[in-house]
């Protein structure tokens, strides 16, 4: 589920938010109103960054 916090109610509820993003929560976090970084859980993490590092090789293959 994807939700938007503040930092401010991002630090007031850190652990709760850690939780839930654990459990496969993704959160937005805003400050002033726009995105500045997104919360996601680590094994997300790690798929995403195996899923870019694939799109780079694939990139270089179709530029030779």
């Amino acid at each position: 589920m994807n939700k938007n916090i503040n930092v401010y109610n991002l630090q007031a509820n850190i652990s709760k938010v850690l939780k839930e993003t654990q459990k496969g929560d993704v959160y937005e976090v805003m400050r002033y109103s726009k995105p500045v970084a997104v919360l996601v859980s680590y094994k997300s993490y790690l798929k995403l960054k195996g899923e870019c590092r694939k799109c780079v090789e694939d990139m270089r293959k179709l530029l030779k």
